[in-house]
């Protein structure tokens, strides 16, 4: 009887050390099994998506590079393509005077740089952030067909030049990283744009892709 009693006392014992030894081990395991989030790491991505603003969803695409500060800082740069954004401006005919709003639309280069605030979840390969950027957005010069409304409902067609310029711009938004081994990924992210000078209104895009990391 004592020593079936001393049995299950020293059974009682090991079960939290037990327990513990599983507990540390798991960690050790999550450990090795979430070396993305390892710092001073390099990604390289491109992605696709669809720019929204004032009018319809049209596609666009780019790409990017950031440097893992820590698991949670990865400043970034990038680059996106906008193969038509909507552009509105009002003016008058020489001969009448008669004020007119055209609208068009022109495609726009986005390069700018930023920081991902990465989110890191516990036993996770998602992983949120947010993102915040400031760069410029670039105006292809060229002639555009842009069409006109008048004040009292007549509409029509004429040519607009459109002048090379670049606008600053803040962006901001957020997004989810899928890490589906220690080398590759998908990034699903939406974005605001307030731009300055040509382009006043907010726009934005919706956009998915993939990435690999480096050390």
């Amino acid at each position: 009887m004592k020593h079936a009693k001393l049995c299950r006392t020293a059974t009682r014992m090991r079960m939290p050390l037990l327990f513990t030894g599983a507990l540390l081990a798991a960690t050790s395991m999550y450990g090795q099994s979430a070396p993305f989030l390892s710092p001073h790491t390099f990604e390289v991505g491109g992605f696709v998506g669809s720019s929204y603003g004032l009018d319809e969803f049209r596609v666009m695409g780019g790409g990017n590079v950031t440097y893992g500060i820590n698991r949670y800082i990865l400043p970034y740069a990038e680059f996106s393509y906008f193969p038509g954004l909507p552009r509105e401006v009002s003016g008058s005919f020489p001969r009448t005077n008669e004020t007119f709003t055209a609208k068009f639309t022109v495609p726009i280069s986005d390069f700018h740089a930023g920081v991902h605030i990465r989110f890191p979840i516990h036993e996770s390969r998602i992983v949120p952030y947010a993102v915040f950027g400031l760069g410029g957005l670039h105006t292809y010069g060229r002639t555009v067909d842009a069409e006109y409304t008048l004040p009292g409902g007549g509409r029509g067609t004429l040519q607009i030049p459109v002048d090379s310029s670049t606008d600053f711009a803040v962006n901001w938004g957020g997004g989810l990283r899928f890490y589906t081994t220690q080398r590759f990924g998908l990034r699903l992210e939406a974005k605001a744009y307030k731009p300055t000078g040509n382009y006043t209104n907010i726009f934005g895009k919706i956009e998915g892709g993939f990435f690999f990391q480096f050390r």
